[in-house]
């Protein structure tokens, strides 16, 4: 779903569904933190955005569309952080990352000697993975479901009585006759 401004309070999402846009930061926040996993704090690793730039992202299609790009980097950016720590020798402790206002973000580590990676940190990205392929997989569902709709939508049935085969063919002729269409290029369209 793309957050927009806020002249039109409700929105299609991508499963088909009409939500009703947050209006209110705590609403916008919430639908951030659903979205993206990475701003549950795990015990030494978190994501956080400022009130401020929430409210600008509300209200600016460009600040939101980049807070959303920026959130879904951010646990890819923690593992390069403790890939890079690791490979000099050390290990990353804890890691913060901001987001504020004027797309600026603020970090803050902890490293120490050990060369090796925080098991916490190791499960809080662990659950974030888990959860990107929950959504993936229910959005997987939505769409599918999406497209057998509408693929039974095109379909119709019809159902034909009659004292023999001759009489349900006619039956069927008839039908065909009365709902055939011709469409460009010559091609016959016949629902029933």
């Amino acid at each position: 779903m793309k957050i927009s401004g806020l002249h039109n309070q409700y929105t299609v999402n991508d499963a088909g569904k009409t939500e009703k846009k947050p209006t209110t930061v705590a609403e916008y926040s919430n639908y951030l933190t659903q979205k993206f996993p990475c701003l549950r704090p795990g015990m030494n690793a978190g994501v956080a955005v400022t009130s401020g730039l929430l409210k600008k992202a509300m209200n600016d299609d460009n600040t939101g569309v980049w807070l959303e790009r920026e959130l879904s980097k951010a646990p890819d950016y923690i593992k390069e952080a403790q890939e890079s720590a690791k490979a000099h020798g050390a290990t990353l402790r804890s890691v913060f990352i901001e987001f504020g206002e004027e797309y600026s973000t603020m970090i803050t580590v902890t490293v120490t000697d050990g060369g090796g990676t925080d098991s916490e940190i190791d499960k809080w990205l662990e659950k974030i993975k888990e959860k990107k392929a929950e959504q993936k997989e229910s959005e997987k569902r939505a769409e599918q479901k999406k497209s057998e709709q509408k693929l039974l939508e095109g379909l119709s049935t019809s159902e034909f009585r009659g004292k023999d085969m001759d009489d349900l063919m006619t039956q069927f002729t008839m039908k065909m006759i009365g709902s055939r269409t011709v469409l460009e290029g010559g091609i016959i369209d016949v629902r029933g």
